[in-house]
């Protein structure tokens, strides 16, 4: 099996790590979720796990079509067992987990795929009546639970000394080159405490900067492991929990959407990590760690545009159903920590909308002054349209054209104080009418270009694509209100009913220009812009 640990750590090739001491180990830390005051690895920030990756399927049963958003098991397990993750400068990683439940396995009778991919529904099923807890007076229990968990097996079980504030302790031996692990359970205090004693914590340390073992290894058990305490848990004292922007519990009234499938999941993802914080809106949620409250305030502006932003979408491109979703925008303050957790293959991105993981991830352009904050918003505006279109669509993949066109058209918009929407042309157009007649030529290629074919060249082919893109949505909403122009008015209405009935982005784009003389549409299109477009907003509501 491949190993869970490699795939969460997102040690990608984006972050180019500098080199450092050993690790070290000097503050203390309270965790009250996890009842825990421990000391985390030094110099370190904390890593938010990424949300358990999305698998779509359709199912053909009896003729009738079916989707289904399914997840890998051994993910949504590890996830579950996870409870934080800290990395430092030189790439040496500290997870804690929680030992609760052994990773399942898959019965004949649970609906799955390959016998490994689940609808969530069924994974919360079958871990409530087939779930085997972890037995904590099982070494052989444990070290199970120690292999699936970090992919490694342990050649045995080492007991430790015990502090006075520890009911146990061990360490997990094996042959693997970079990573320790350790098990431990605190001392429950005061009356009672036999009934209610702890189960076990897990510290999973690898060791990327090329120290010693042996050396890092004495170290946890001096620093670490003996310095660990019992902190009274939300339980007890009645808090805790995830920070909201305000450093307080959520209000008593949950948003629009609070109990849509994995709102959770989503908040508990960061219930360990200071400096990290969320907030809620209609349909959405915000998970960020910007400090100061220039940064917040970006934020508060988000709650209140954001759910007004996603109605326009919705007047301007109408789903395909009344379903709602949780829509989750993840927004990272500094460029290491974004680039860690998409990935090098965007690293070079500044926001994206990742739908296998069902995230809008942001990096923040900075929020010291107004312009910077405006850039941060427009790459939001984009974003967010490309995150209202999955859903719009069923999960269907829009083509290029319409998805980049409406994202780009949407960066200009504006809202006004009574919550009406309008859009301006924006700054797409200055790259468009500088080279338009290559724009008008670049209609047909635009339309057939798949993904890779629309990003494929260099920085200036790439921005006329967007250009384009962004100027030929602007038209077809903009300029064909009358005249010759109005035989054009319903391409962008037949796209999207022809991606409904036909599931498939390359027929609805044929199905939408069906019958268009191409180059009769680009002698509208030029003379549209070369006329400096459209002096009207276009307004939405």
């Amino acid at each position: 099996m491949k190993s869970l640990w490699s795939i969460f750590l997102c040690v990608s090739a984006c972050c180019h790590w500098v080199a450092s001491a050993a690790p070290s180990f000097q503050a203390d830390r309270s965790l009250p979720n996890l009842g825990l005051r421990i000391r985390i690895l030094g110099n370190s920030t904390p890593e938010p796990l990424p949300q358990p990756k999305v698998h779509s399927y359709t199912v053909t049963r009896n003729g009738e079509k079916s989707s289904y958003d399914m997840f890998s098991v051994p993910e949504m397990w590890y996830v579950s067992q996870h409870a934080g993750q800290w990395r430092d400068a030189a790439g040496n990683v500290m997870i804690i987990a929680r030992p609760t439940v052994q990773l399942p396995v898959v019965p004949e009778t649970t609906f799955s795929i390959n016998g490994i991919h689940v609808t969530r529904d069924a994974y919360e099923k079958m871990m409530k009546e087939s779930g085997v807890p972890v037995d904590a007076a099982s070494e052989e229990a444990l070290s199970a639970w120690v292999a699936s968990f970090t992919g490694i097996t342990p050649s045995g079980v080492e007991k430790l000394k015990t502090s006075f504030n520890l009911a146990g302790a061990v360490f997990f031996p094996s042959e693997d080159a970079k990573t320790l692990v350790w098990a431990f359970r605190v001392k429950a205090r005061g009356a009672g405490a036999q009934a209610k004693q702890p189960g076990w914590h897990v510290v999973v340390l690898q060791v990327n900067d090329g120290s010693p073992l042996r050396k890092v290894r004495q170290d946890v058990e001096s620093f670490v492991i003996a310095n660990i305490a019992h902190v009274a848990s939300p339980a007890e004292s009645g808090g805790g929990g995830p920070k909201t922007l305000n450093n307080s519990k959520p209000g008593a009234t949950p948003p629009a959407g609070a109990a849509m499938p994995g709102r959770e999941e989503v908040i508990k993802s960061i219930e360990n990590m200071d400096g990290w914080w969320y907030e809620e809106a209609a349909n959405y949620i915000f998970l960020s760690n910007i400090r100061g409250a220039a940064g917040k305030s970006l934020i508060r502006e988000l709650q209140k545009t954001l759910p007004t932003l996603r109605q326009a979408f919705a007047k301007v491109v109408e789903p395909f159903s009344d379903k709602t979703e949780v829509n989750v925008v993840r927004i990272f303050e500094s460029k290491e920590a974004y680039a860690s957790y998409v990935g090098s293959a965007i690293e070079w991105s500044v926001g994206c909308w990742m739908p296998s993981r069902r995230e809008l991830c942001i990096l923040s352009q900075g929020s010291d002054n107004k312009a910077e904050k405006e850039r941060t918003v427009v790459i939001i505006r984009h974003e967010a349209f490309h995150q209202y279109l999955f859903y719009a669509s069923g999960g269907v993949q829009d083509a290029v054209w319409f998805n980049e066109g409406h994202a780009c058209f949407f960066e200009a918009a504006e809202i006004d104080a009574q919550r009406r929407v309008e859009v301006k042309e924006c700054d797409k157009k200055r790259t468009l009418l500088g080279n338009l007649n290559a724009a008008a030529l670049n209609i047909p290629f635009i339309l057939a270009a798949d993904h890779a074919q629309f990003y494929s060249g260099d920085d200036r082919q790439r921005g006329l694509n967007y250009a384009t893109a962004w100027g030929l949505v602007y038209f077809l909403h903009c300029g064909t209100s009358s005249g010759k122009t109005a035989a054009y008015a319903n391409i962008l209405s037949k796209y999207r009913a022809a991606l409904r009935d036909t599931q498939n982005a390359d027929a609805a784009t044929q199905e939408a220009f069906k019958g268009v003389d191409m180059k009769a549409l680009q002698t509208a299109f030029t003379d549209f812009w070369s006329k400096g477009g459209t002096t009207k907003r276009f307004r939405v509501n």
